[in-house]
């Protein structure tokens, strides 16, 4: 048992049920999936990635926008990890290779107050724009968002999914994983807790955090 009273999370696909940015692609974006096949095999950057994926967005308007990010659902039990660990004064923060944009909104309609750190999607007159205010050319993974940077901490606890949190997986004291990041630790043997909701990580955490 260690003390821990930092949490980064991942947010699409780890807080939310499915991942947002991929699910708006496959609406709006054609193609996506050619470049996003050159990232999972390490032939461009995650970064370069968003570039070339937001690129593609054709003709979304404003009430398509917002019907899709609201249908943006969350994890049915992270409400109550919200609340497990504001109740224990740990402190959360989300850490993302996605959209701000979406971030903020879900957040709003959950009425959740969490510092956050993603890519910045910006819509103007029915087009999108991308930026990366937190990139870092020095990132390993040549994120967009290099969540390995904004981590200060000497001892932290990282819960995430997917690609994104290989580098991050690594360097946390705990770590939760489901998904492409559970099947990359077994096969590293990377120390993890195994995770299908956030009711197994509430469960989990009176057990390895002080």
């Amino acid at each position: 048992m260690k003390k821990i009273d930092t949490i980064y999370c991942d947010f699409d696909g780890t807080i939310t049920k499915r991942d947002s940015v991929n699910g708006f692609f496959e609406m709006y974006a054609p193609n996506w999936m050619e470049s996003e096949k050159l990232w999972i095999e390490g032939k461009i950057s995650s970064r370069e990635n968003a570039i070339i994926q937001v690129g593609l967005l054709k003709n979304v308007s404003q009430e398509q926008l917002g019907d899709y990010i609201n249908s943006i659902e969350i994890d049915d039990y992270f409400l109550d990890f919200v609340d497990y660990v504001k109740s224990r004064n740990i402190k959360l923060t989300i850490l993302s290779d996605g959209f701000d944009f979406f971030i903020k909104k879900v957040l709003e309609r959950y009425n959740l107050d969490i510092p956050y750190y993603a890519n910045k999607l910006i819509y103007e007159n029915g087009k999108f724009n991308i930026e990366f205010p937190y990139y870092n050319e020095k990132c390993d993974k040549k994120a967009g968002m290099c969540k390995c940077e904004k981590v200060k901490e000497k001892s932290f606890c990282y819960i995430g999914d997917g690609t994104s949190d290989l580098c991050i997986a690594k360097k946390a004291d705990i770590l939760f994983a489901s998904k492409n990041l559970h099947e990359y630790c077994e096969k590293k043997l990377i120390k993890h807790y195994y995770f299908e909701t956030f009711s197994n990580i509430v469960e989990k955490l009176d057990e390895v955090i002080l």
